[in-house]
């Protein structure tokens, strides 16, 4: 069994920085209470993912979505993703993050440029930012935004379970 380290990834989506303003003579308690109140309100509830409490990331295929996850809810917004195609399918299953490298390019696939890869299986498979209009071949691409926030999220040993 693998400890989890909860609270350690951060939302993709990042609030606003709250606005100071000077309130005399309220106080300084009550002056923290009105600002943390309208950030405590918009604070969405965590999303249950479909994958087990272990995994770091998720990756529905089905619904072609991923999230960042802490013990088995999602610390931000879903994000797109695209998976492999027929000919080169993104396998489904639990894997370990091995390494990233933050300007990979492909030797297999003719230099293509793998921006924030992650990579998560002996076969060369990883998240990497990417055109995200058509298949890879078996890797998880991103949008550039995404991408980085996986690439900054996630570090080696990490668990990446990909269902279907």
């Amino acid at each position: 069994m693998t400890a989890h380290r909860t609270g350690r990834h951060r939302s993709p989506g990042r609030p606003a920085r709250a606005v100071r303003t000077v309130l005399w003579p309220v106080g300084v308690a009550a002056a923290a209470t009105v600002a943390a109140a309208p950030l405590a309100a918009a604070a969405p509830a965590a999303e249950a993912v479909p994958c087990d409490d272990s995994a770091d990331v998720c990756v529905d295929l089905s619904e072609q979505q991923a999230w960042l996850t802490d013990d088995g809810r999602a610390t931000g917004a879903p994000m797109d993703v695209h998976s492999g195609s027929r000919q080169d399918p993104t396998p489904t299953g639990t894997f370990t993050v091995q390494r990233k490298e933050r300007h990979h390019v492909s030797k297999e696939i003719g230099d293509a440029p793998m921006p924030y890869s992650v990579f998560f299986d002996d076969e060369g498979r990883a998240f990497h930012a990417g055109d995200t209009s058509r298949a890879s071949h078996g890797c998880i691409r991103l949008e550039r935004d995404d991408a980085r926030d996986v690439f900054a999220a996630l570090e080696p040993g990490d668990e990446v379970q990909i269902v279907r």
